[in-house]
């Protein structure tokens, strides 16, 4: 028996739904679908993305 037979099993007992809606309480929590990977981009991208990410917190501190 696999495990999601005594999920379903429990589930079925509680009178549980299965639901999968995601409910984005945060615009900023939207997948876009768009994954960067590592070693993607030139490295002075990163370096610029690095710095432009290092100057924002250095603002958000002062």
């Amino acid at each position: 028996m696999s495990i999601s037979m005594h999920l379903d099993e429990y589930m079925a007992r509680r009178g549980i739904r299965a639901d999968d809606t995601v409910v984005v309480d945060n615009p900023c929590a939207v997948f876009d679908g768009n994954v960067e990977k590592p070693g993607e981009g030139s490295s002075a991208d990163a370096k610029r993305r690095l710095e432009d990410a290092e100057a924002a917190l250095r603002g958000l501190l002062d």
